[in-house]
């Protein structure tokens, strides 16, 4: 194959399908040579054979490979079947004859490698020619992939899923959800909380309730976060409208009648550590419809600030229904370990498994030999001894501790719940805690295994860190820092980076830092880039130029440095960028008073991109709160398109102009870290089946980065 994708490809195929005349040598030649005209458009082929008719009426091929690698692959099967015993073919590049059409277009697609064979001109030998070449095409399909890349595990999957939702990634989070599907690495169930877990992360909470087997979930045994996600879903899909417009009797009328049902199963104590207010919400309308329930009402018994006007009708209720009696029955050890192995068939959470182990320490050998034995206990102790044979961490610093452990083979697994069951709040508000996490962060990287899981383990860390609601904390950003340290040291070592370090950039920007820690921050972004980034890391590169440029910073000098520094970096890649990247790379180098010119970039030349020509004529619609961002956009896309109609939005809520541009628009764009939820729903209730895109910074690269690749998807 030939062009910068399958698209590419399929143009230039047609555009010489337009001008080919060999079919003037007959139907036999002309059946031959539209087979290897394909090529062009065969991913597994390394390059392209064109067949054609030159000025003197002789038949030719054109060969052209993307890249040198390629042609190396290409060039010894060539020699092989369609060597100098057939053909002119030696094996060393030419140049494309000049002025031939179709070498005219072979060339537009920016070739590494070219040559012209030539072939004798007698019926019998171009036939023969034409034949070999076909076996050089049938040979290289059957010939195992050398190239193809060594099969993930699941576990490094899920990462990346984690990795693109810390970023507001969605088409790449729904890609990798689509391959976890399709190669069966999970079962149906767990898909599913994926699925949940991404719709959740982008507020689609009727999108959730709408699943196909929505009920199903709503029993399934389960770990608490997505039951506090189906809650949230079920709320704001049913009693959100009700409920804002203080209007009562629709909330409990709706309550009863629609959401009760499928409620109530999920239901349970102790509430889920990550439950929303609309969540609680729910438990309290529980309550009213089940007095009985003095479970919820005991957990309900804390701070109720979150459930609005519906804390105090739930007072009054409460005031009406007569105290339950208090049990002051004592339980036995067996009993405590009967009951928190319950809980562990009940609920999929680590907390619970560990509370389970901790009881059934305390039984003595003919106690657990009854538990071991007895259903309905049985089933869940054998799930404990299956996963957590060494027991089980119920905290983060735990969990570090535990790394360097070869029989903590399920680390990874935990980590992911981990982040959704473990507290950040006694860390955000401890310097003694926030002291001992990076003690032991440090400490596992002393052991080459404890810092492999504690690298692939970076994302859910994000995750957690990033449910805090003081996020970004000043107190926790010597954890920032020590993280986003061992990404830095995770793409030297495997030449991974995580999008979500971009999220502790941001962070320790946004906090503040003094200039050592600017400086060791500025170290952790070279290394992170390295000196040599290619063209996949230009929109993590941009991003963080316009994260420096928003930010004050403590040493000025050095970050002008830096941004010179590592915007230069870009420019032997310019040739190979994309006009979208082109324009930003441009736009920020002028912000920095400085031109691509100077470093020898030829800034004239014209990619081989349709990005544009897509734009033509679309009307596209940016919200972001980062005006100055959907501006530059804005600015860039009209640059690209003229005939383009681009309006930019910063409203907090719903508005007359919001609604009209969701409805209208072709394309909108939502920025992922500069939005108000209530404008998000908005958008996405009048956006209906429509395309919407989240980007995933606040700058105007990340926008323009959103759009480019839903426009080469």
């Amino acid at each position: 194959m030939i062009g910068s994708d399958i698209a590419d490809a399929q143009s230039v195929l047609s555009d010489l399908e337009t001008v080919s005349t060999t079919s003037t040598f007959g139907p036999d030649v002309e059946d031959v040579c539209r087979q290897l005209r394909t090529t062009i458009v065969d991913a597994a082929f390394p390059g392209a054979l064109v067949p054609i008719t030159n000025s003197a009426g002789r038949l030719q091929i054109l060969v052209a490979a993307t890249t040198m690698m390629a042609w190396r692959r290409l060039a010894p099967v060539l020699k092989a079947f369609a060597g100098p015993t057939l053909t002119s073919f030696s094996g060393i590049t030419a140049p494309l004859p000049p002025g031939e059409p179709t070498a005219q277009r072979l060339a537009q697609t920016q070739p590494a490698a070219t040559c012209v064979i030539q072939i004798p001109q007698d019926r019998k030998s171009v036939l023969s020619a034409l034949r070999a070449l076909m076996r050089v095409r049938e040979t290289i399909a059957r010939a195992p992939d050398l190239q193809s890349a060594v099969p993930e595990p699941t576990s490094w999957l899920l990462a990346r899923f984690q990795d693109n939702l810390n970023v507001g990634r969605r088409n790449a989070a729904t890609v990798i959800l689509e391959r976890l599907k399709d190669e069966l690495r999970l079962d149906a169930l767990n898909t599913k909380f994926l699925e949940v877990q991404l719709l959740a992360a982008f507020g689609d909470w009727a999108a959730i309730v709408s699943l196909a087997g929505f009920s199903s979930l709503r029993l399934a045994r389960r770990p608490p976060a997505i039951s506090a996600l189906l809650l949230e879903a079920l709320y704001r899909t049913h009693l959100a409208d009700f409920f804002d417009a203080g209007d009562s009797a629709s909330v409990h009328n709706t309550y009863r009648a629609t959401v009760h049902d499928l409620a109530q199963p999920m239901l349970s104590v102790p509430l889920p550590s990550t439950l929303t207010p609309g969540g609680l919400k729910l438990y309290a309308l529980e309550m009213v419809v089940s007095p009985s329930r003095s479970d919820i009402q005991e957990a309900l018994a804390g701070d109720q600030s979150s459930l609005g006007w519906l804390a105090g009708e739930l007072e009054t209720h409460l005031g009406a229904i007569a105290p339950l009696a208090t049990s002051t029955l004592t339980t036995s050890p067996l009993d405590d370990a009967r009951a928190a192995l319950v809980q562990v068939d009940a609920v999929e959470a680590v907390d619970n498994v560990a509370a389970a182990l901790a009881a059934l320490e305390k039984l003595a050998p003919a106690e657990l030999a009854l538990v071991r034995d007895a259903e309905p206990f049985s089933a869940a102790f054998r799930l404990i001894e299956a996963d957590a044979p060494a027991g089980v961490p119920s905290s983060w610093i735990e969990w570090l501790e535990k790394t360097a452990d070869p029989s903590f083979t399920n680390a990874l697994e935990i980590a992911r719940h981990g982040k959704d069951e473990w507290s950040v709040q006694s860390s955000a508000r401890d310097p003694s805690q926030v002291a001992a996490f990076v003690t032991a962060l440090n400490r596992a990287q002393d052991d080459p295994l404890a810092s492999e899981r504690t690298a692939q383990a970076l994302p859910f860390l994000v995750a957690w860190l990033q449910q805090d609601a003081a996020f970004p904390a000043p107190v926790l950003a010597p954890i920032y820092a020590n993280l986003l340290t061992l990404f830095a040291l995770n793409s030297t070592r495997s030449g991974t980076v995580y999008e979500s370090s971009q999220v502790l950039v941001e962070a320790l920007l946004t906090v503040g830092i003094n200039e050592a820690d600017y400086a060791s921050l500025i170290a952790d972004i070279n290394e992170l880039a390295g000196q040599a980034f290619g063209t996949d890391m230009i929109y993590w590169v941009l991003d963080t130029i316009e994260s420096f440029m928003r930010a004050s910073a403590p040493d000025a000098k050095s970050r002008e440095a830096f941004l010179h520094s590592i915007l230069a970096r870009t420019a032997p890649l310019y040739g190979r960028l994309s006009i979208i990247q082109r324009i930003a790379v441009k736009r920020l180098a002028s912000e920095l008073g400085w031109s691509l010119d100077t470093l020898g970039t030829n800034v004239e030349s014209v990619p081989v991109d349709d990005v544009s020509q897509k734009l033509k004529g679309l009307r596209i619609a940016i919200y972001s709160l980062t005006e100055t961002s959907s501006r530059q956009a804005k600015n860039a896309i009209e640059e690209m398109a003229p005939t383009a109609n681009v309006d930019c939005a910063a409203d907090h809520g719903g508005s007359v102009r919001l609604k009209a541009l969701a409805e209208n628009a072709d394309i909108f764009v939502v920025s992922w870290l500069s939005a108000k939820h209530a404008a998000t729903e908005f958008i996405r209730e009048h956006r209906g089946d429509r395309i919407l895109l989240y980007s995933q910074g606040r700058g105007f690269s990340s926008i323009l980065r959103a759009i480019e690749e839903h426009l080469k998807s």
